[in-house]
């Protein structure tokens, strides 16, 4: 308390307890991935990041209900200019093709860089991928130690998802000049229109100076 403003606040759908962020979201403000100015609740932290290269890490449970959830993590400044992760879901609005994923997204000046990582389903479509999408979920639903993570070394940047199993998953690299957004952000919200709330509980934020 006193480190976050709440954006765009709806306080019937966020709650802290015990030091614990509660998010619930139910609105579709997220067009193909991409942020917007009017996504109810973004938590965006006032402490600045440290100068040089640093990691920030989220540690939360999901309950993705929808098909169409997703945390963000990253740099905000607005909806034309930020860069970070967004662990999500796509198995209801493609059911042929469903799948968890991971999302490196930069927007800079409105134009947008996306780089996507399959954690689970395939883009094959086979038919066993809503199994494997239903294998993944209890593993961020039930284990704390579920980690977002955004990553930045020199002028390039990555994001990362360590899972409850403790599986690590990297993405490629984003670069920027400057510093891609005024502030840290957390997002829940759905990407598509799809019965039912998203849920996250998030734990901890954890960001370290990285020296070499």
């Amino acid at each position: 308390e006193g480190d976050w403003v709440v954006d765009n606040r709806d306080p019937n759908a966020f709650i802290v307890e015990d030091s614990k962020l509660l998010v619930m979201s139910s609105v579709v403000d997220n067009t193909g991935g991409l942020l917007s100015e009017k996504t109810p609740n973004r938590f965006v932290l006032k402490r600045p990041v440290p100068d040089g290269d640093w990691d920030a890490v989220i540690r939360f449970t999901a309950e993705f209900r929808t098909g169409q959830d997703y945390v963000w993590f990253g740099l905000w400044t607005d909806a034309e200019n930020y860069l970070g992760g967004q662990f999500y879901a796509n198995y209801w609005y493609r059911p042929t093709c469903p799948g968890l994923f991971l999302r490196h997204n930069r927007m800079r000046s409105g134009k947008v860089t996306k780089l996507d990582l399959t954690l689970a389903g395939n883009s094959s479509c086979n038919s066993d991928g809503i199994k494997k999408v239903k294998e993944w979920l209890p593993v961020i639903e039930n284990n704390p130690t579920t980690m977002l993570g955004l990553h930045k070394r020199g002028r390039d940047y990555h994001v990362s998802l360590r899972d409850g199993e403790e599986r690590q998953y990297e993405t490629e690299k984003l670069s920027s000049l400057r510093l891609p957004g005024k502030a840290l952000t957390i997002i829940v919200g759905k990407l598509q229109r799809a019965d039912g709330d998203v849920q996250a509980l998030i734990d901890s934020i954890e960001i370290t100076r990285v020296s070499e």
